[in-house]
């Protein structure tokens, strides 16, 4: 692929005068908007160095390559407050408006990306887009009744057909992390899914079927977001939405915003985060409790801790516990979408301690989620450790820290995941100020034997990809629990 640094000239080209308006308009530098584009490259995964050199080019006529102008689009959209479109910049569109898909549509387009190669790295580069975390809760469902659950119809086999496939995917995800079994799950999706979609004989079972396929399309989204392409695990997420709106239920509606607002928090949009969360645990109160009850309050507290709102998270954090409680006592059936383990809620406690600045008790919470995770989650495992690790060297203990590390390492070497390179990469970053100490010593060797072996097992492209830059993320934004229900 040609890279984006690259730009298209054209003879007798003209000015932008657009781009300079909307520069002038956003009160912005050409070296402020070269740091905003580079900013939202990073969030998927790509490592671009423009400076306000490269701006000026831009403002003189040349057009860089794709994905740079659906970037330079989105950075504007976000300053201003309003849709720019890549041709309202003066970029030239290489296409007209597309035409709003159905869910169903929508869902064939986005699985095909994964299982065509030659639409894979142009979807994978497409911006995280800020607007949709603030539009996607507007459709909440009205619920319908569908109806019993036991029938033996083939319509319910194709049902408990998916679930099962739910908890594989899901199972993948806390083993292996999100680069593992994607592709097998999008060709799914496109084949087997949709195909029961479009033939489902009765709007009961069709409905049924819209409820499975969203949950899906979320694994899919949370897959997507683990290995860092956060502009797909976006329009996973609203793609999953849409599907449950369709369906009617407001649970599996409220789940899909839920799974936005937790990607949009860790990007650092807490205040979009924030109403997202806000309108799920609403939608989802409405509907159910239990644990999914506990899933939805969780987010919002982990929201509220992050805006600054203390009292508020710490009583959403413990509405989550009474709606863990709940389940308990009511036995619900195990499930990635029924039910939230006691480590998840422990480490999203952590999650809201550390936003709030109380670091031992996040330490404490994370250690009791450690100590309730099965051996089989070793991507939540690693990066519980990870994160530990991190509070313990803040808090000045270098040598526990290290242990933890050393954990972290032991799991991180069975994954796939763009988060725990993430974190493997804030190992090396922090603990190297400290690596005359024997301890940091050794987890730096480690690590660095660990990433060496990784770049001698990839072939060669992908060698190329694993030189972009990591994203850095603060200590509290480590990403959550690593299954369907984080």
């Amino acid at each position: 692929m040609s890279s984006p640094h690259r730009t298209h000239g054209r003879p007798g080209q003209r000015p932008n005068r657009r781009l300079r308006a909307l520069l002038a308009e956003a009160r912005w530098t050409q070296g402020a908007l070269a740091r905003a584009v580079n900013a939202a490259a990073a969030e998927v995964g790509l490592s671009l160095g423009y400076d306000r050199t490269s701006v000026a080019h831009w403002l003189s006529g040349t057009r860089p390559r794709a994905p740079v102008p659906e970037l330079v689009a989105e950075v504007l959209t976000r300053r201003l407050q309003r849709t720019v479109s890549p041709d309202a910049a003066g970029f030239t569109a290489a296409s007209g408006p597309r035409a709003k898909r159905s869910p169903e549509a929508e869902l064939v387009a986005l699985a095909g990306t994964e299982t065509d190669p030659a639409r894979t790295i142009t979807a994978q580069q497409q911006p995280y887009r800020e607007a949709l975390l603030r539009t996607a809760r507007l459709d909440i469902p009205v619920p319908r009744n569908t109806g019993p659950r036991h029938g033996g119809s083939p319509a319910e086999a194709e049902t408990r057909i998916l679930q099962y496939a739910e908890r594989f995917y899901a199972a993948s995800l806390d083993a292996h992390g999100g680069r593992s079994a994607r592709s097998s799950l999008a060709a799914y999706l496109t084949q087997d899914v949709t195909h029961w979609l479009r033939s489902a004989r009765t709007e009961h079972a069709r409905r049924a079927l819209l409820v499975e396929a969203s949950r899906l399309t979320f694994l899919l989204a949370r897959m997507y977001e683990d290995a860092r392409v956060h502009g797909l695990a976006q329009r996973c997420f609203v793609t999953s939405q849409r599907l449950a709106a369709e369906s009617g239920d407001r649970l599996a509606w409220a789940i899909g915003l839920r799974g936005l607002s937790a990607q949009g928090l860790a990007l650092g949009h807490h205040q979009a985060a924030l109403h997202a969360a806000e309108a799920a645990a609403e939608a989802g109160q409405r509907a159910d409790g239990g644990g999914p009850g506990a899933y939805l309050f969780s987010q919002l507290a982990a929201a509220q801790a992050a805006c600054g709102l203390r009292r508020q998270a710490l009583r959403s954090l413990g509405h989550a516990e009474r709606c863990l409680e709940s389940a308990a006592e009511q036995g619900h059936e195990h499930g990635p979408f029924t039910t939230y383990p006691p480590a998840a809620l422990d480490f999203q406690r952590a999650r809201v301690l550390g936003f709030l600045g109380d670091f031992s008790a996040a330490c404490e919470a994370l250690t009791r989620s450690l100590a309730l995770r099965p051996a089989t989650d070793r991507r939540g495992l690693a990066l519980s450790h990870a994160q530990r690790a991190e509070i313990l060297l803040r808090n000045g203990h270098v040598e526990e820290a290290c242990i933890s590390w050393h954990s972290f390492l032991e799991h991180y070497r069975y994954l796939r995941s763009g988060t725990a390179d993430t974190a493997a990469f804030r190992l090396r970053r922090l603990l190297t100020p400290y690596r005359r100490i024997p301890a940091a010593a050794q987890v730096l060797a480690r690590a660095a034997a660990e990433r060496a072996g990784r770049y001698r097992r990839l072939p060669a492209r992908a060698r190329r990809l694993s030189l972009r830059s990591t994203l850095p993320l603060p200590v509290a934004q480590l990403p959550a629990r690593p299954t369907s229900l984080n």
